[in-house]
């Protein structure tokens, strides 16, 4: 079910009414959004619901039978086993493929050559979402650092929660699982600002995403007859179209618990804004990098052995999250590229001295273009869909006609407007909460100015979310 759907537009209204009918009973509300949650991933295919269910009940059995900060023989026998069960589960249905393919092709290097045969195995949507997110609470139980639940209902929820099941925030049991073990009351000004958040999260994949992705498809489908300037932009735009898809996702996430009273974590905070690659990578899938700070590179020593232990470190993170996006060599690259760049980031003297808890400003506008060019420049790895794609892409770059004026400058008469907004609601969780304060004809007719493009633009459209692949 897609957010930016009518089905959905009816799915919300439905599960809010039946959600808050049943306020007085903490129970009956999670078997609302369980029945909810179920529904809204079945809704792709249902038989996926299955891996869904396995994931939940093995996880949340494991959790019963590790002792918390204990790490006995049982413990840790029983992390250790639902871990193998959750990644062997990731493995066998988005990396099979690529894993025997690389096995083959490294035969051949010795002058074997296997006839084997590709399997088609259909990738389930979110699945690296909530494997991770079960992952970590495994960890968290046998650590310690949280309590594990014995009710069923509520962390079933917790795996399943429609709003950031399939393509996050990726929520920490310590944040989300509480909140669906107490009682929830409605709030009218956390339901206010929600509406407001998916109202922006809309206009973000609806306005800006699905328009420049026309544009952007256009180019990466014909590289080889592009020129230079053409490709270059088009790389630019796509990394506009992924950042505009992706925080819009997490934007109509965040807003859709808001409505339930239930808070998620922040995932995006205006990242094209960054001053750096370093402070970039702390504000870009804020929650997938911190999953792996907390269970990859503080484990293998962090910062805290060296400085060329910590750039092995860093270097194992995003070489992870590289393949963590996809089961193909250019994700494996781009994640090992923006490594690097960070890597050089931390080590060069002119990348110290950045506060990043003080918001950009103009003065600092050198250093975001700089920024925002290394890191856009990463994106064709990212957008190709094979080495043999990622070869015509860089053979353009390097070879192409320099002279041309590049195709698809309209494209930046929606660029220009959004890249705006974005930067004078900086200072806040997303801009539309800057139009508090302002006169009411102000605020509602930003609104209905922003429905209306919306409605406008998604006629004839049928996109799905970029992430919904990983």
């Amino acid at each position: 079910m897609q957010f930016d759907s009518y089905t959905y537009a009816l799915f919300l209204p439905i599960v809010f009414f039946a959600y808050w009918a049943a306020r007085k009973r903490r129970n009956a509300q999670n078997a609302v959004l369980l029945a909810a949650s179920y529904v809204f991933y079945g809704w792709w295919d249902w038989r996926m619901l299955g891996l869904v269910l396995l994931t939940s009940v093995s996880t949340f059995a494991s959790g019963l039978m590790i002792r918390p900060g204990a790490r006995d023989k049982q413990s840790k026998a029983a992390a250790g086993a639902n871990i193998a069960i959750n990644l062997g589960i990731l493995a066998a249905f988005k990396y099979f493929n690529f894993f025997k393919d690389t096995f083959v092709q490294l035969l051949q290097c010795f002058g074997i050559a296997p006839d084997w045969p590709t399997a088609n195995i259909i990738l389930p949507v979110g699945i690296s979402f909530y494997t991770f997110q079960a992952i970590s609470y495994t960890i968290d139980v046998y650590r310690g650092d949280v309590r594990p639940t014995r009710n069923l209902v509520a962390f079933l929820v917790f795996i399943s929660f429609f709003p950031q099941l399939v393509a996050g925030p990726i929520e920490r049991a310590k944040n989300l699982l509480p909140q669906f073990l107490r009682m929830k009351e409605f709030d009218y000004s956390n339901a206010v600002t929600g509406m407001r958040q998916i109202l922006w999260g809309l206009a973000k994949k609806v306005v800006i995403a699905n328009v420049l992705a026309g544009y952007v498809d256009y180019v990466f489908y014909h590289p080889a007859v592009m020129s230079a300037p053409s490709l270059l932009l088009g790389i630019a735009l796509f990394t506009v179209q992924i950042y505009a898809d992706f925080s819009g996702y997490s934007d109509i996430a965040i807003g859709s618990a808001r409505l339930l009273n239930i808070r998620l974590s922040v995932n995006f905070s205006y990242p094209l804004f960054s001053r750096s690659m370093r402070e970039l990578w702390r504000r870009w899938h804020i929650t997938l990098m911190r999953w792996f700070t907390d269970y990859v590179y503080i484990p293998l020593g962090g910062s805290r052995r060296g400085r060329w232990r910590t750039v092995a470190n860093l270097m194992a993170v995003f070489t992870l999250s590289g393949l963590w996006h996809g089961a193909d060599w250019t994700f494996i690259i781009w994640g090992m590229t923006n490594g690097v760049l960070v890597v050089l980031c931390r080590l060069w003297p002119c990348s110290k001295g950045c506060d990043y808890g003080i918001p950009p400003q103009l003065r600092d506008m050198p250093r975001i273009a700089f920024t925002f060019t290394l890191f856009a420049l990463t994106f064709f790895l990212f957008r190709a869909t094979g080495m043999a794609h990622l070869g015509e892409i860089a053979g353009t770059l390097v070879h192409g006609q320099w002279a041309a004026m590049p195709m698809g400058v309209s494209a930046l008469c929606y660029v220009a407007p959004f890249v705006a907004i974005e930067w004078i609601g900086r200072k806040s969780e997303f801009p539309l909460m800057r139009l508090n304060g302002l006169p009411a004809a102000v605020r509602w007719g930003a609104y209905w100015g922003l429905l209306a493009l919306i409605a406008w633009k998604s006629i004839g459209q049928d996109t799905q979310f970029i992430y919904f692949q990983f």
